[in-house]
Order: C-alpha cells, then sequence, then structure tokens
C-alpha cells in the first residue's frame, strides 16, 4: 500500500508539473509528454503480445509513433481547423498499410492473419485512442482538458471502489474482473457526474481559468444558458464514467487473454502506462467526441 501510495503522489506531482510548464511556458511539454505515455504504452503493449505468442510488427507501430506527433502538430498549427485530426486518421491508415503490406510479403510460416490483427489493434489500442490527447491540447487549454480527461475516470474508480466496498452485493463480470460489482457500477456513474459537476462549478461557473499564456487558449462555455450546461457536463460525466468503467473492463480483458497480470512494470506497485491510463485513454475519447460535437 505505502509503495502504491508513493507512486500515485509521484504521478500526480509529475503531470501538475508538466500542465503548469505547458500552461506558462509552451504547449510542447504536454505534447512530449503525451508522446513519451505513447511510446512507452506501444512498448508495453508489443511484448505483452510477444509473451502470448503473436508476433506483432515492429515497423508499423515504430513507424506511427514517430510521424503521428510531428504530422499532427503541422496540419493543426498551419492548416487550422480539424486539419490535426486527419493528421491522427492518415497516420493510422498508413500504419495499418503498412502492417498489411509486410504481412502480405512475409514468410506464410512465420507471420500469420492473428499476427496482422495483433497489430492493427495495438494501432487502435492504445496507439489511436492517446493521440487524440494531442488535439485535446492543442484546441482547448491543456490544463482544462488533461485534468478533466485524467480527473473523470479516476473519479469514477474512486466511487466504484467505495460504493463496492461498502454495499457489495452481485458481481458485475467475475469472468473478467472478480472484484467488480454492480453496486460499484453504478457508484462510478454517480463518480464521473460528481466530477463532471465540479469541473462545471470550477471552469464555468466560476470562470476560474484565463487565457494560458503560453498558447493564448481560453476556456470557452460550452452553451449560452446554464441549464443546458449543466446537462451538457452531467451527460459527459455520466458517458465519460461507462466509458471509462468499460475501459477498465476491456484491459482486464485483454490482459487475461493474453496471460499477464500487469501490462508493465515502470509504476511501482501500479503495474504499467496501460494498466494506469486504460480507463483514462476512454475519457480521452469521450472528451474528444463531446468537445467536437460542443464547439462545432
Amino acid at each position: 500500500m505505502l509503495k502504491r501510495t508513493v507512486t500515485a503522489i509521484s504521478l500526480i506531482a509529475l503531470l501538475c508539473g508538466v500542465l503548469a510548464a505547458s500552461y506558462f511556458v509552451d504547449r510542447a511539454f504536454i505534447d512530449i509528454f503525451i508522446w513519451i505515455l505513447l511510446a512507452i504504452a506501444l512498448r508495453e503493449m508489443y511484448f505483452c503480445f510477444q509473451s502470448a505468442g503473436y508476433r506483432v510488427m515492429r515497423l508499423p507501430l515504430a513507424f506511427y509513433m514517430l510521424t503521428a506527433y510531428p504530422v499532427t502538430y503541422v496540419l493543426q498549427e498551419f492548416v487550422g481547423g480539424y486539419a490535426g485530426y486527419a493528421g491522427i486518421a492518415v497516420c493510422l491508415a498508413a500504419s495499418a498499410l503498412f502492417a498489411l503490406v509486410q504481412f502480405t510479403f512475409s514468410n506464410p510460416e512465420r507471420m500469420q492473419l492473428k499476427d496482422l490483427l495483433a497489430t492493427l489493434f495495438v494501432l487502435v489500442y492504445p496507439a489511436f485512442f492517446i493521440s487524440l490527447a494531442w488535439m485535446l491540447t492543442a484546441k482547448y487549454v491543456a490544463v482544462y482538458s488533461v485534468l478533466f480527461a485524467v480527473f473523470l475516470p479516476v473519479g469514477a474508480d474512486t466511487f466504484a471502489y467505495w460504493f463496492g466496498s461498502m454495499i457489495g452485493g452481485k458481481k458485475l463480470c467475475p469472468s473478467i474482473s472478480p472484484k467488480k460489482t454492480v453496486a460499484g457500477f453504478v457508484g462510478g456513474i454517480i463518480g464521473g457526474m460528481t466530477v463532471a459537476a465540479v469541473f462545471y462549478l470550477v471552469f464555468e461557473y466560476a470562470a476560474a481559468l484565463p487565457a494560458a499564456p503560453a498558447d493564448g487558449l481560453v476556456y470557452v462555455p460550452f452553451t449560452d444558458a446554464v441549464w443546458k450546461s449543466v446537462l451538457v457536463y452531467l451527460a459527459i460525466g455520466f458517458v465519460g464514467a461507462l466509458a471509462g468503467q468499460l475501459g477498465d473492463l476491456a484491459a482486464s480483458r485483454t490482459k487475461r487473454a493474453l496471460g499477464v497480470k500487469d501490462f508493465g512494470r515502470i509504476f511501482p506497485g501500479h503495474g504499467g502506462v496501460m494498466d494506469r491510463f486504460d480507463s483514462i485513454t476512454a475519457g480521452i475519447t469521450v472528451l474528444t467526441v463531446a468537445f467536437l460535437a460542443i464547439y462545432a
């Protein structure tokens, strides 16, 4: 427990430091941090699949890791609008095509269809989902968008643990995650909506976030009516909590299928990047879709 607590505090301090640097100095700090997380997550998934007998292709993964950020950054900076999203999609498609070509011309006895599918799986989960965080920091204030993407699933997980511990009851998915309960799942939904309500009060009602000195971005209210914004925030909290818990279950299911306890060991007591960011990747995706719909 002590090891997990120290690691958690260290991670929070690191994230706060990176966000402060991106807010007051340059957005590049958070972008580089995301790139490092992406690189570590890809490495973890690669070795987990390798240990399970899959021959995941390294070159398509390396190609995506090296091209996704610069292509996204250049398109967003010089074209603007939603061009950055197109950059992510183009790099994903090119990497998938790269994998298909490598599979086509490989030795059939050495490379099988399951290896191609495993490579494509890793390109989407976690590579594509994590990459969406670059657009959150490019189009919206990083301090707001990153904290929302992190604390929404974390709040849901915390409430799910509290409700599950206090109430117990029927198991949610015992074959995937024996400790999760229906009560915990409901608690997680309440937790996500609570976090969303807090973010509304802090960032929209109290307007606590001025324009970021580093990039000039400023928080823009969701709507011009208070009740509409409240409903939108609560809806994001509900969907984000639901997606986060499903993301957690998906990660557990993936680990069981691969026969591993943790994706990695970089965080003492917590496992790897994918063990800590499984639900956060879902939060990133939900916020990306929500912001695209709200600010379209």
